[in-house]
């Protein structure tokens, strides 16, 4: 049946601003739709030598070419099942919260000459202060706008739209001047300037009615390191140059103050200057866009599936993104196929009507007597492709779209129609054989202070320090290697630390080299040497670190950065100093000339060599949900006091905290369980005792009110969950010193009521100590709680 319709359609698309800013994050700045490219109607012809890295590698890029640059005009009409999820997290070193989460399902109806037509499923939202969000504001919340041109760009999963490859009129891949974000398509023409190209493996499928199809993966490699190029495979089918698989990312870290014009120029007029350097700079790495196809009917290639992860960054804040969308094609309708018997018999009638409101009531009517469901037209209008629109019918029960079938599980969760995590993880792998692309010239950066997030400190032994920094990147025999030199003065001890870092950073790992002469915390989980606890000091006179100088090197090996740091391998060798107090100054004290911050435990002076494994995985990303979180740190060293050659001694430890939410009564209480123990072995020096007291171990206590070679500690919470926070009841206890010498009559404990933002990431506690010398009544400010 065909409908057609008299009146035009608005470019307007309805959506709530948080879903919206996401999809645009992902689609709009990220995702190459904005392709600058210069495409023709046959073969590129590419003139640089060493473009093709093997002769079969010229022979997919030109057949791939080929079929990019003409427009497709195969398939008339289609109607596909489409499933989307989303999910955005805000990542901290504990845990990632939960910030969005979009689930949707609909039913598309494509026609190339027509405006598509959309039937919404089901849809459902959650985000902080809108658990499982109302019905009726389901519809707001709706992105459905996945209704794909298959005349469009494959590589971007059509997306794009036949504008998309019209390129500069003077090839310019880069042009200052443009305020587009663009990104150089490896198919288009002059792509040879930019890439180059190697064949790789060879997958041969075999079709069900017996023929054999062989595709062919063909590397995408970059020139340069660059935020506008890609890195990357594409699987091309050998018969046709049809793309049947691709997986690619960005070659280089998206940085909006360098790579969008408007906002570089803001930044140079001094518009920027007021935002905090805590939230800059404002970046994102995409990690990896896959894209697959399926053949249908053994005669085009129609999506079968997409996703897309990143990461968005604005200074200390991190947000992880995921996206997913599973295409499941119910028909197709080919040009070859018009005018045919079979076609004949599909077609119904052809009614036309005088205005849309008519033709769309018709459909409403139309779907409720085939579904049994009543439906109703939506005032909702999307931007469609070729000049089209979008319009959408939705159950007029709306319970229906919050509970329906047809919603596929969040993007946490394996399934069918989507990658599996087991072919992620294999996705990885193929980015992470892709050769690294050189860096041309020495990029560099400086800043100073309040410039960046970590620049600015306060502590009772530097006072207020200030940092500056110097990083840049340069080409070597192993691929991008990036230098950092970050230096810090303190206004009381007026002792300079350095730290010189190199770093190399792949797909699936980061190796970091470092030389340092800097100030170090005795429990650097502790992170008492960023924000919070500067504050704290700044500002109450509560400096909860213990201190002592490090002088040496060390070489690390973790994740990327913009991965979660689940796990760490470090090995050291350095010289240890003890550091005293060298500030008496506190806003909350500023008139009490008799007030002083408390002393540092003084440190061993020594020479040590170490290492130390740290694994810290998480489970569970939904707060409704039970959520698992374990941290295992087992260390060892040779160690020696400074001056004296043979006296050396050696030492083992090994930490284990548990950690787990569990949510209760249908998720309006959650219970939080955190239990920890270490212990060790052979001869510690100070400064490697386990500590106990503070915010991070056992409240209502001040900081390191117990220590020794062993510990064990534990707390437990009841919190009542609101929208967005939580109001805890809570309890801690523990222990520390010779395990030998245990006695449950030096158990410390401890009671309190707390509150947080966010799941946790933004805590305040009232604690009250109850038993021994040190007690106190305390009130805690910090980030990243289990509640």
């Amino acid at each position: 049946m065909r409908l057609l319709g008299n009146t035009s359609m608005s470019d307007v698309t309805t959506t709530r601003a948080l879903n919206a800013g996401l999809w645009n994050l992902l689609f709009l700045l990220f995702v190459p739709t904005g392709v600058h490219a210069q495409a023709t109607g046959a073969a590129v012809d590419l003139v640089a030598s060493d473009t093709y890295l093997d002769p079969v590698a010229r022979q997919l890029h030109e057949a791939a070419s080929a079929n990019w640059a003409a427009l497709d005009e195969t398939v008339r009409r289609y109607t596909a099942r489409v499933q989307q999820r989303i999910a955005a997290m805000i990542r901290a070193p504990l845990k990632d919260r939960l910030l969005y989460r979009n689930e949707s399902a609909a039913r598309v109806f494509w026609d190339r000459d027509h405006d598509t037509f959309v039937q919404v499923l089901g849809a459902n939202a959650q985000y902080p202060g809108k658990q499982y969000a109302e019905i009726e504001s389901f519809l707001e919340d709706l992105t459905i706008d996945e209704a794909f041109d298959p005349g469009g760009d494959r590589l971007i999963f059509g997306f794009g739209n036949r504008g998309d490859r019209d390129g500069p009129e003077n090839e310019d891949w880069g042009d200052p001047n443009t305020n587009d974000f663009w990104v150089a398509h490896p198919l288009a023409g002059s792509a040879d300037s930019l890439y180059q190209y190697q064949s790789g493996d060879t997958l041969t499928l075999t079709l069900p009615d017996g023929r054999r199809l062989t595709t062919v993966e063909l590397k995408v490699i970059p020139r340069e390191l660059s935020v506008h190029l890609i890195s990357g495979a594409l699987w091309i089918d050998t018969e046709t140059g049809a793309l049947v698989r691709g997986i690619y990312r960005l070659s280089d870290q998206f940085d909006a103050m360098r790579d969008v014009p408007d906002a570089r120029d803001e930044q140079e007029d001094g518009n920027f200057d007021l935002v905090p350097g805590i939230f800059k700079p404002w970046t994102f790495d995409l990690q990896m866009v896959a894209v697959e196809y399926a053949l249908w009917d053994f005669k085009v290639w129609l999506p079968r599936s997409m996703r897309v992860e990143g990461r968005a960054s604005a200074g200390i804040l991190k947000f992880p993104i995921e996206m997913d969308i599973a295409y499941r094609i119910e028909n197709v309708v080919l040009e070859d196929d018009i005018g045919t018997e079979a076609y004949a018999q599909s077609v119904l009638e052809e009614r036309h009507f005088d205005t849309r409101a008519e033709a769309m009531a018709f459909l409403a009517e139309l779907m409720s007597e085939e579904d049994g469901v009543p439906y109703q037209t939506l005032g909702t209008e999307g931007r469609g492709g070729r000049g089209n629109g979008n319009r959408f019918l939705a159950p007029e029960d709306r319970a229906r779209i919050a509970n329906s079938p047809h919603l596929p599980p969040p993007i946490w969760e394996d399934a069918p129609g989507f990658a599996s995590a087991d072919e992620l993880a294999s996705m990885v792998e193929k980015l992470a054989d892709i050769p690294l692309p050189r860096v041309n010239g020495i990029p560099w950066a400086a800043n100073w202070g309040l410039q960046r997030p970590d620049l600015m400190r306060y502590n009772r032994v530097e006072g207020l320090a200030v940092g500056a920094r110097f990083q840049a990147r340069f080409g070597s025999f192993m691929g991008p290697i990036s230098f950092q030199s970050t230096g810090f003065i303190g206004t009381s001890d007026f002792d300079p630390k350095v730290r010189l870092g190199f770093d190399r950073s792949s797909v699936r790992r980061r190796w970091e080299l470092g030389f340092y002469r800097e100030i170090r915390a005795m429990d650097p989980r502790g992170r008492y040497l960023e924000l919070g606890n500067s504050l704290n000091a700044l500002l109450f006179g509560r400096d909860d670190g213990e201190y002592f100088k490090a002088t040496g090197a060390d070489l690390r090996l973790t994740p990327p950065e913009s991965e979660r740091q689940s796990w760490t391998l470090r090995g050291w060798a350095e010289r240890q100093d003890p550091l005293g107090v060298n500030t008496s100054v506190a806003l909350a004290h500023l008139f009490d000339s008799k007030w002083r911050f408390r002393r540092n435990i003084a440190a061993d002076r020594i020479e040590e060599a170490g290492g130390e494994l740290s694994l810290m995985p998480w489970w569970g990303a939904d707060p409704l949900l039970p959520q698992f979180g374990i941290e295992i740190r087992a260390s060892g060293a040779a160690w020696r006091p400074v001056g004296d050659d043979d006296e050396v001694r050696d030492y083992a430890r090994l930490r284990t905290v548990l950690r787990s939410a569990i949510p209760l009564v249908g998720g309006r209480w959650r219970v939080g369980v955190e239990a920890g123990a270490g212990t060790s072995w052979g001869d510690l020096p100070v400064q490697r005792n386990f500590l106990l007291g503070g915010s991070a171990t056992l409240r209502g206590y001040t900081a390191s009110v117990m220590s020794g070679t062993s510990y064990g500690r534990g707390r437990l919470e009841l919190a009542r969950v609101f929208p967005a926070s939580t109001v805890s009841f809570f309890g801690d206890g523990g222990w520390a010193g010779d395990r030998d010498l245990f006695d449950s009559d030096d158990v410390l404990y401890s009671v309190g009521v707390g509150g947080s933002i966010l799941d946790g990431l933004i805590r305040m506690d009232i604690s009250r100590g109850l038993r021994g010398p040190f007690k106190r009544t305390r009130f805690d400010l910090y980030l990243d709680a289990i509640l």
